[in-house]
């Protein structure tokens, strides 16, 4: 503003030197002459500020601590949680895993939903909130599994064990065994731990130099059938061998969809991932080296057979278990000359099944694939 009247009272001076007496109309007809730099200025000067542009945060709420506390004698796996909310707005934070359902919440009133297979706390709160949950421990020899959404601290804490047990902690392929109180890291990326009270006796005939499979397959046998019209039934019985509860990992086919599943003649539910991968529990076995029956269907959609011939491609699930022997029958509808291609071998024992008899032996973290050629058989 000050400019402004500066330029005023000169025009005022200028005015006053004139002989003409100053009126509306003569300073209606002067001229004002100024440069556009305190043009510009002037402008600037009665234009409104504008306001500050707000700042988002990187992440709008986050899960920032973690802490499990295992209660062997209550049988009880309790997990203490901080969350924070950065902005006002309604947000969902991941917990933890939907696999395995908490048996209470802390506080009462807090909003605890199912969300993209999570258990998420719902809130429009912002600032720091503390959440209980409490989750069921597997009697001694079964494992109970957790799926640890991510937090950049997280523990796991033993505070006491009944006498003669060890805990012990399974993620991936890393084993860690407590046979005293103690506080463990926990990764804080998440995933999936498992954890099994064991007799510590028998955890002490674990061998302890050199990493050895918990479990392998000894046997596995698969019959597939195709139809006319390009569905497909894909039925199989898996052998298990192992001393600790573990769970027997599959890649299923990307086009195929899982019908059913047991173990032991108990139906399951397996644990379903990405990519088709699929993960079934097996108990752990009344006697070292025992073994677990898993049998499981699965169906696809392929084209339809062609009247006189054609080539369908057929594959089996993959694990990363060491394989003895995977057997598989496949068989098409009367009529058809049948030829294969693929990692298989063909079985050259005598059998009265009908269809391709296919065999893949000592593998490990291997699919079984075949492209079946078929053709009209013609009369002679």
């Amino acid at each position: 503003m000050k400019p402004l009247i500066l330029l005023l009272l000169g025009v005022s001076s200028l005015l006053a030197q004139t002989e003409k007496p100053v009126t509306s109309a003569t300073l209606d007809e002067s001229e004002v002459r100024i440069t556009y730099g305190e043009l510009k200025r002037l402008v600037a000067a009665t234009l409104p500020k504008e306001a500050p542009v707000a700042v988002k945060p990187p992440v709008q709420a986050a899960l920032l601590s973690t802490a499990y506390q295992i209660d062997a004698k209550a049988g009880t796996i309790i997990a203490e949680m901080q969350v924070e909310s950065f902005e006002a707005a309604w947000q969902a934070v991941p917990l933890a895993g939907a696999a395995s359902g908490a048996i209470s919440v802390e506080p009462k009133d807090a909003r605890i939903v199912v969300s993209e297979d999570h258990l998420c706390l719902i809130t429009d709160q912002t600032g720091a909130q503390s959440v209980k949950l409490t989750f069921a421990l597997a009697k001694e020899g079964q494992g109970t599994t957790l799926h640890l959404a991510a937090s950049p601290v997280a523990s796991l804490e033993v505070k006491e064990l009944p006498e003669g047990k060890v805990l012990r902690l399974q993620s991936g392929v890393t084993s860690q065994t407590l046979a005293t109180a103690g506080i463990i890291a926990l990764p804080a990326i998440g995933g999936e731990i498992t954890l099994t009270l064991e007799d510590a006796r028998k955890a002490s005939q674990t061998p302890l130099a050199g990493p050895t499979d918990d479990a392998l397959i000894s046997a596995a046998a698969y019959t597939t059938q195709v139809v006319r019209d390009g569905s497909v039934l894909t039925e199989g019985a898996i052998t298990v061998c192992h001393d600790h509860p573990v769970k027997l990992v599959l890649q299923l086919p990307e086009t195929v969809k899982l019908l059913q599943c047991h173990v032991n003649a108990d139906p399951v539910r397996p644990t379903l991932g990405e990519a088709n991968r699929i993960e079934i529990p097996l108990d752990d076995p009344a006697t070292d080296g025992a073994e677990s029956e898993v049998k499981l269907s699965f169906t696809s959609t392929l084209t339809a057979l062609q009247a006189a011939e054609g080539e369908l491609d057929l594959a089996l699930p993959q694990t990363p278990l060491f394989a003895k022997q995977i057997d598989w029958n496949v068989q098409l509808p009367t009529g058809y000359d049948l030829s294969f291609t693929g990692n298989i071998d063909p079985i050259t024992d005598k059998t009265t099944t009908p269809g391709l008899h296919l065999r893949k032996s000592l593998c490990r973290d291997q699919q079984p694939q075949a492209r079946i050629t078929y053709r009209k058989r013609t009369s002679n």
